[in-house]
């Protein structure tokens, strides 16, 4: 529906904001109250540039401290988000303290012979992303001992022969973003419970 200008799909059950990329005209969009877990989700909207009116209250991504300066940082356009105007010292203030927005993993496309990154938005900003499965779990591997004071990992490993290869790379990205999503949901007491399964998983390694 490249031509509609207002959408109102509150109160539903919707995770994702990537079919919204398909509404170039839309000017509107009211999705309070659904399911959207991931405030990376937003970077969907960028190229609406006619985007003046977003509703997203009352979705799990919006319980951050920065998440209005935030969608303010990747929507500088907005001239209402929520039940809020936008200032222009709002959105001054939001390029300088809002939090920089990646692509959502669930919208990478990968190929079969390395899993390269191959979406179109990315390809037309000059970006090329490698989702090796030993690309993404080398980093993400040493940032979680990093900030559970463990030592870094031996490079060997986390060799790819350490890994099962075919199907489940794509079943491992998989986990990761079901857990990355899941984990923002957690309670402190939760969290730790989970810091803790996950320093005894690494230091099993």
């Amino acid at each position: 529906m490249p031509t509609i200008e207002v959408i109102n799909l509150s109160v539903n059950s919707i995770t994702t904001l990537e079919d919204f990329a398909h509404c170039p005209n839309l000017v509107e969009l009211y999705i309070r109250k659904n399911c959207i877990g991931d405030l990376s989700e937003i970077w969907y909207l960028r190229n609406l540039r006619k985007l003046r009116v977003l509703w997203l209250a009352d979705n799990p991504c919006a319980a951050g401290d920065h998440y209005r300066l935030t969608v303010l940082r990747m929507l500088p356009n907005l001239q209402k988000l929520d039940n809020s105007l936008v200032t222009n010292d709002e959105v001054n203030r939001a390029m300088e303290h809002g939090h920089d927005l990646a692509p959502p993993i669930a919208s990478l496309r990968w190929q079969a012979n390395g899993h390269i990154a191959k979406d179109k938005d990315l390809r037309d900003s000059s970006v090329e992303i490698s989702l090796d499965e030993t690309n993404l779990y080398v980093p993400l591997c040493s940032k979680i001992r990093e900030e559970l004071g463990l030592k870094p990992l031996p490079v060997d490993k986390l060799s790819p022969a350490k890994h099962r290869t075919g199907s489940s790379k794509g079943r491992n990205a998989n986990i990761l973003t079901a857990v990355l999503t899941l984990i923002k949901e957690l309670d402190q007491d939760t969290l730790e419970v989970v810091a803790n399964a996950c320093k005894d998983r690494l230091e099993s390694l």
